[in-house]
């Protein structure tokens, strides 16, 4: 009799415990876009995936954006470090293969040492989904869908936004495909933090 009683308040207070969690209500600001432009430290988690004719790789992904740096550390999905790229007002720091690298241009250091072409000067606007572009489509949310975009080397870039998630009060791309020739980066983020 006891043991039933017992299972019963376990099921009662796990049930307890899931309606807390489906009842939390995120709701976004009436000006989230703006906002979220304006957003200048962030930190996101993810994965994504490099596609060309010759290879695919993919790697986990932590980027991070303080008022005046950026850095991406791209691991393992054991864990292990791949590459750790810091982008500051003075120039780009590259740590890959156990050796550090330096230029003034994160995306140029970034496809000469590894191959791989990522728009990584501009992340701020197309990785928040916040660029301001004449070719931007937004869906009835006012949120990117897609866009047709240089970024500051002159590369031409078609950048899809396929699903959202409101964190903090903003709308935030959880899935995204960046397109340059035969390149396609697919991008797919979980976890937004804004300080």
């Amino acid at each position: 009799m006891i043991r039933q009683y017992l299972i019963l308040f376990t099921f009662f207070l796990f049930l307890g415990g899931c309606t807390q969690q489906t009842n939390k209500i995120t709701t976004t600001y009436d000006d989230w876009k703006p906002r979220l432009a304006a957003q200048k430290t962030w930190q996101v988690e993810g994965k994504l995936a490099f596609i060309s004719p010759d290879e695919r790789q993919s790697a986990n992904l932590n980027w991070q954006q303080r008022e005046n740096s950026n850095n991406l550390v791209l691991t393992t999905f054991i864990g292990t470090r791949i590459l750790s790229l810091k982008q500051t007002e003075k120039g780009a720091e590259l740590e890959f293969d156990g050796e550090e690298y330096f230029d003034t241009d994160a995306a140029r250091l970034l496809k000469r040492l590894t191959g791989f072409t990522l728009p990584v000067n501009n992340a701020d606007s197309w990785l928040k989904g916040t660029i301001d572009d004449q070719s931007l489509i937004v869906d009835q949310l006012g949120r990117a869908k897609q866009v047709l975009w240089f970024d500051n080397t002159g590369k031409k870039w078609q950048i899809d936004y396929s699903a959202y998630m409101q964190a903090e009060g903003y709308w935030v791309p959880t899935k995204l495909t960046l397109k340059h020739q035969s390149i396609r980066i697919k991008i797919q983020l979980y976890d937004w933090q804004f300080n």
